[in-house]
């Protein structure tokens, strides 16, 4: 049941590049960002990577690793492991074509260290907790998978030469990629930041997966509970430790996310979206869905229909997207 689990809430997950960068390093200097709102994914396409954050011990990998780093985490990323010159990557950027962002932070050449990075939103609203409640970075040597590889490289090219369908192909690409990350990271079910290590109880998984399945249906949290075969108290308790929110907070996100998911990839009427989901009123659907994705339900769907090439602005607090500014 805990795989079944995991697997229904991988498919729950949204992810949106909001901008992708080519960074450089040489050996003896570092790249020094802070860290910002959204969550940061690096792949190492040579050299070694040398990330350091407060709090844990260094992270070092090499090509074809990945790297997930999350919100609000200031990052010191060399090309060895030697105290080196620290530089800000707000004041070493330049903007190439087709929206890509460079860092170098070299002595003109290539960089003992070169890596991609993409700054990612993992829609909280579909993700169900699953990056929430990531506190420190995540690693994989991913060099052995060719679909990652050739998943960077479609990335890169689609960013340096945009086309109908740019944003959405690069987001359906790097969510492939996190995909991966995270399914290697829950196969060791011994990691010590297992992000589902408080869902090994299969009851909670059975009440999940019954939300999932069925989102329209008329959930309680005393049927929950009775699905899971708990008590209406000890379901309550344990369902909230383990994903953060309480059961019909979670019956409230999987519905909108089915929402979204529709308003995407169908013309279906609003009013008829919102009954499909068990929403009685297509007012109360409209300011659940505002307050959830920050929009309202068309326009949001303008949104997603518009929104077909990576943007290429630097944001003016720094790296790829903010996450990597002054320190």
């Amino acid at each position: 049941m805990t795989e079944q689990i995991i697997d229904r809430l991988l498919k729950t997950l949204d992810v949106a590049i909001d901008a992708f960068a080519l960074c450089q390093v040489d050996r003896g200097m570092k790249l020094v960002a802070r860290g910002g709102p959204e969550i940061e994914v690096h792949y190492i396409l040579s050299g070694t990577m040398h990330l350091s954050v407060a709090g844990e011990p260094p992270i070092v990998c090499g090509p074809g690793s990945i790297v997930l780093v999350p919100p609000h985490v200031r990052q010191v990323i060399g090309a060895d492991g030697d105290t080196g010159r620290e530089l800000l990557a707000i004041d070493n950027c330049s903007q190439l074509g087709g929206g890509l962002i460079k860092f170098d932070v070299t002595n003109g050449g290539e960089g003992d260290l070169r890596f991609v990075c993409g700054v990612i939103t993992a829609n909280i609203s579909g993700s169900f907790g699953l990056l929430d409640t990531v506190r420190k970075p995540l690693v994989e040597d991913l060099h052995q998978l060719p679909i990652v590889r050739l998943s960077y490289e479609l990335m890169l090219a689609e960013i340096e030469s945009p086309g109908l369908g740019s944003r959405a192909l690069t987001g359906a690409l790097m969510k492939t990629c996190v995909l991966m990350l995270l399914r290697r990271h829950f196969a060791r079910s011994d990691h010590e930041t297992s992000l589902l290590s408080t869902l090994r109880d299969p009851r909670l998984g059975k009440a999940a997966a019954a939300v999932i399945d069925k989102p329209a249906a008329r959930h309680s949290v005393a049927a929950l509970a009775s699905a899971a075969g708990m008590s209406r108290s000890a379901f309550a308790r344990e369902f909230s430790h383990a994903f953060a929110m309480s059961p019909m907070a979670f019956v409230a996100k999987t519905r909108l996310h089915h929402a979204a998911e529709m308003l995407r990839a169908t013309n279906m009427p609003v009013k008829v979206i919102a009954a499909s989901i068990g929403f009685s009123s297509r007012s109360h659907f409209s300011r659940a869905f505002r307050d959830a994705y920050g929009a309202d339900p068309s326009a949001y769907r303008r949104t997603a229909i518009e929104a077909d090439a990576p943007r290429p602005t630097i944001p003016a607090n720094g790296y790829a997207g903010g996450a990597h500014a002054a320190a």
